[in-house]
């Protein structure tokens, strides 16, 4: 008989890619808005330095209501996704906002998110059940 067994890994995570939905055409953010594509804000942050890795725009204001309609992907320091959540609500203990429905960042000339946490968790990601 085969069973599974439930093991705990420690990674070294590294980056969170956002993929965000706009889902009220430029009444959120513009078209032109940088690393918008189509409907979907997507980004990817070094999450020590709170940085967007390939900025190209200027200072920005992301404001962005999300609710359950963005994925968000955990990278180690090989950019393999460690740890997901798929259309499900903002980790707001990671990425500024409020009640998982809200991405709100503060971004500047070189991408760094100004507003963004000092000791950002990536307990919304962790599941450590008892069952």
């Amino acid at each position: 008989m085969k069973g599974f067994l439930k093991t705990l890994k420690e990674v070294n995570v590294k980056k969170v890619r956002i993929e965000a939905a706009i889902t009220h055409g430029d009444e959120e953010i513009p078209y032109d808005f940088p690393l918008r594509k189509g409907d979907m804000w997507i980004a990817t942050i070094d999450i020590d330095e709170g940085k967007i890795l390939n900025w190209t725009g200027g200072k920005e204001h992301l404001f962005i209501k999300v609710c359950d309609m963005g994925s968000y992907y955990l990278l180690d320091e090989n950019d393999n996704e460690v740890l997901i959540k798929e259309e499900d609500y903002v980790p707001n203990d990671l990425i500024p906002g409020e009640y998982g429905d809200y991405i709100d960042l503060y971004i500047n000339e070189t991408g760094t998110i100004t507003n963004w946490y000092s000791q950002p968790s990536l307990d919304d990601f962790q599941d450590f059940d008892d069952e």
